[in-house]
């Protein structure tokens, strides 16, 4: 029970790092593995285009390393974040970012799903959820995540730019909304690029007007039915205080927390 307890985690981080691993890969970003830290940056200023998403340092080479990597962020004028993961190293790595004057700003609930037994709750009668394939809904998607992370007028473009390369076909993953009345209610991201087997739930947002119907549990309803048609047979994600209970009440179970330190909140109260 606990080593397929640790697996479960060890996917829900490679999960997480495989997702974040894109951005760095789009061609007006880069992605670095190098002593002991792994991130990507992109010219996008504003949260959450560029980050550290694995750390794996010593002790002494967390003292120089850490601000280091600090000053070369600083030093483009970008906001970036750098996520703890459970097996990241030092143990006290919160503790030394704090230290270094970078907040934590978000604690996640790390969950996942086996696929193998799990089974559909009833549809929406009144809401439509579509996979993102025209260019007009990958419009509205790109709308969406702008508002979701609070992107400022001027990185819009570069935002949609990011958005447009790794389209429907290139994306190692699938867009949904979800749609009411000839009106979007909603967003999220299904990866199928991270370790084997494994599907991943990411950028779920229902906007504060559209909310208590059901959409992002429908929306959870709808990527984890195509997860188990393509052959996936466990579901992760990692979900904000608010989010826990749509992903309880899908199945997802709680394995373990990660804690976000960024030069910024990642979203105001709307989220």
């Amino acid at each position: 029970m606990i080593g397929g307890a640790v697996d479960v985690i060890a996917e829900i981080e490679n999960a997480l790092v495989a997702h974040w691993s894109h951005f760095g890969q789009w061609p007006r970003g880069e992605l670095h593995d190098a002593g002991g830290l792994l991130w990507f940056e992109t010219p996008i200023r504003h949260l959450p285009y560029n980050g550290v998403i694995r750390t794996r340092l010593g002790e002494r080479a967390a003292g120089p390393a850490i601000p280091r990597m600090m000053e070369r962020f600083r030093a483009r004028g970008v906001q970036y974040f750098w996520i703890v993961h459970p097996s990241a190293t030092p143990a006290d790595l919160g503790d030394r970012l704090a230290a270094h004057g970078l907040a934590p700003v978000e604690r996640m609930t790390c969950m996942s799903l086996s696929l193998a037994d799990w089974e559909p709750g009833p549809a929406l009668p009144d809401v439509a959820f579509e996979e993102v394939l025209s260019e007009d809904a990958l419009q509205i998607y790109i709308e969406l995540t702008a508002r979701y992370w609070e992107i400022p007028d001027d990185e819009r473009d570069l935002v949609a730019e990011l958005h447009r390369y790794w389209g429907p076909g290139r994306a190692p993953g699938r867009r949904y909304l979800a749609v009411a009345d000839g009106q979007t209610v909603g967003k999220a991201y299904l990866a199928l690029g991270g370790p084997p087997g494994v599907a991943s739930i990411y950028g779920m947002f229902v906007p504060p007007e559209a909310r208590g119907r059901g959409v992002a549990g429908g929306l959870t309803t709808a990527m984890l039915g195509r997860a188990k048609e393509l052959g996936f047979r466990r579901a992760v994600l990692h979900a904000t205080e608010m989010a826990v209970g749509v992903y309880r009440r899908a199945g997802f179970i709680e394995r373990c927390a990660i804690t976000v330190f960024a030069t910024a909140s990642l979203w105001s109260d709307e989220h």
